[in-house]
């Protein structure tokens, strides 16, 4: 037996998957700790497995409060400024973990879990890279969009490889490399470059938790890469929230608004989604847990939720609004329903494209006008062939082999 330590960073959309990939391990027999912020604690232990904080709620209200988090081009920097000061004290609690064990430890760790590498290198556990979505890879071949722009695409992909290498040096590597190179020089490890393009990917595998019908793997991804299909939480027991359920048996399926579960600063998103809804005579649910990001009276055709379980309120309703998580994608286009996906930062823009070109969806930018919104939206709603295409994709979805089971195996064969 091993024992697997999972290290997940992000929030919901980027933590979920690896609650499923660890239940998918625990029932191999196999003993799982997974590190993720201290909001989901009771989520995790919840589904049976252990539970180790990497960031306390202060620490992760003072993160999602900065409102650079989500700008288009500040918001990588934000991001890495708040986990920097924090990488020191993370390896030392992730390494006493890996010395703690009784059995051989195996490390899982998301895009950003990058004190896993270290501890690869330093100590020879065995790690698994899980990127969640296609935008990790800096690739020439299939070129991410970046906040709306398909324009790399277009251009030779010498020129485009040019320009990601140039992207690199100038704004990743200056970003990133002065902490990772100080913690490493405290473990004696030489300096690296091209931190986000090469080093981070695990030399033994690299997991791509996306079907390669979404984004099919490249001649410039790292060798030892596989593609294996979305790792979704399995459908929810029990029932929705008593009033929402009792909202949406109330009338027509609702249009269901979110600008994701760490989104503080949505407040113009969900102005302009609820003003679209209104001009198109919608119903609405919106899901946030900043309730003051909304009106103080909402109109009876609102709905506000905290939270709600999207595998259980996506065949529900009518069609999703949202910032384009891959979480919330996958789960949207598993019910096979149309999104309108508003993407702010991150790898959002690209999910965005990629939904867009599956011809399931449509996209606007947050500050685009509001009939921009209202002729995206009704367009959604209305053409039959969006309507199968996301027909299509739920039916191929639901024939997959679970991709947590399928993750799980390729994670075991690291196993010593």
């Amino acid at each position: 037996m091993a024992h697997i330590l999972i290290l997940a960073v992000g929030s919901a959309g980027d933590v979920y998957p690896f609650i499923v990939i660890g239940q998918a391990l625990r029932a191999r027999g196999h003993a799982v700790t997974l590190v993720a912020t201290a909001n989901f604690q009771e989520r995790v232990e919840r589904a049976g497995l252990r539970f180790v904080s990497g960031l306390s709620q202060d620490e992760l209200d003072a993160s999602v409060q900065d409102p650079e988090l989500w700008h288009p081009v500040k918001g990588f920097a934000t991001i890495w400024k708040h986990m920097a000061r924090h990488l020191p004290s993370a390896y030392a609690q992730q390494l006493a973990l890996v010395r703690d064990s009784s059995e051989p430890a195996i490390i899982v760790a998301s895009t950003l879990g990058l004190t896993g590498r270290l501890l690869q290198e330093a100590h020879g556990v065995p790690l698994v890279t899980v990127h969640l979505a296609p935008s990790c890879f800096l690739t020439a071949h299939d070129t991410s969009v970046r906040r709306g722009l398909d324009w790399p695409r277009s251009l030779p992909r010498p020129v485009v490889r040019l320009i990601l290498n140039l992207v690199e040096r100038v704004m990743l590597d200056p970003v990133v490399r002065p902490a990772i190179n100080r913690l490493r020089a405290t473990l004696n490890l030489a300096p690296v470059r091209r931190v986000m393009s090469r080093w981070l990917h695990s030399p033994q595998q690299v997991i791509c938790a996306f079907p390669a019908w979404f984004a099919a793997p490249q001649p410039d991804w790292p060798p030892n890469t596989v593609c294996t299909g979305f790792p979704r939480m399995p459908v929810s027991e029990g029932q929705l929230d008593p009033d929402l359920q009792r909202f949406i048996d109330a009338g027509s399926p609702p249009i269901v608004v979110t600008p994701g579960s760490a989104m503080a600063h949505g407040g113009r998103f969900i102005a302009r989604a609820l003003a679209a809804a209104a001009a198109l005579n919608l119903r609405v649910v919106v899901v946030t847990p900043y309730r003051e990001q909304l009106p103080a009276i909402l109109p009876p055709s609102v709905h506000h939720a905290a939270y709600a379980p999207f595998d259980l309120l996506a065949p529900r309703a009518a069609a999703f609004v949202h910032h384009g998580g891959i979480g919330t994608s996958a789960t949207v286009l598993a019910a096979g329903k149309p999104q309108l996906v508003v993407p702010f930062a991150f790898d959002q823009p690209d999910n965005a494209a990629r939904l867009r070109r599956l011809g399931v969806a449509a996209t606007v930018l947050p500050n685009a006008p509001l009939r921009a919104w209202i002729k995206a939206l009704s367009s959604l709603l209305n053409d039959p062939q969006v309507s199968t295409a996301c027909d299509a994709l739920a039916a191929a979805m639901a024939l997959e082999t679970p991709a947590a089971e399928q993750i799980a195996d390729i994670i075991l064969e690291q196993a010593p």
